[in-house]
């Protein structure tokens, strides 16, 4: 199961939802996630300025919840 913490022990942070998408091999849609802010950071995975997924809704937690 994965959850807040697990993510943040993988990848020393929060990382956007491509990432998770890719490294989880879900498909997180962006109403699935609760993000840092209105304005993107640097995702910690990829090296690229993204909005930062800090949290998931229902759906999304449903969806990683098998992983």
């Amino acid at each position: 199961m994965v959850t807040n913490k697990t993510i943040l022990k993988q990848f020393g942070g929060y990382v956007c939802r491509r990432c998770l998408n890719d490294f989880y091999n879900v498909h997180l849609l962006h109403s699935d996630c609760e993000y840092k802010s209105m304005y993107p950071g640097k995702c910690p995975r990829c090296q690229e300025m993204k909005n930062i997924v800090t949290g998931l809704k229902f759906s999304g937690f449903i969806k990683l919840l098998t992983k």
